[in-house]
């Protein structure tokens, strides 16, 4: 199905650049995202699941896979985008 519409130039060129600074700040934070190592510490993943650290420690109450060795606590990124797929609606 095609639609065709006639807006202003200066409204389409508003367009434009709205989507352009949508994509930019999306890849700005895919960046982020990726250059974050693979088992992260609690900072790390609350940044990469984009939550809060008293979240963080609600969602490992409630089973987010933990890395504990030595005393020293990893979750990877595999760990959080599980923890996503489990608690989709």
């Amino acid at each position: 199905m095609e639609v065709k519409m006639q807006v202003p130039p200066e409204f389409e060129e508003h367009i434009k650049e709205e989507m352009l600074k949508t994509a930019v700040e999306a890849y700005k934070l895919a960046g982020k995202r990726e250059a974050l190592p693979e088992y992260m510490n609690m900072k790390q993943t609350a940044e990469y699941a984009g939550i809060s650290f008293n979240t963080l420690k609600k969602w490992i109450a409630m089973g987010l896979r933990v890395s504990n060795i030595a005393g020293m606590q990893r979750i990877s990124k595999k760990a959080i985008d599980d923890f996503y797929l489990e608690h989709e609606i």
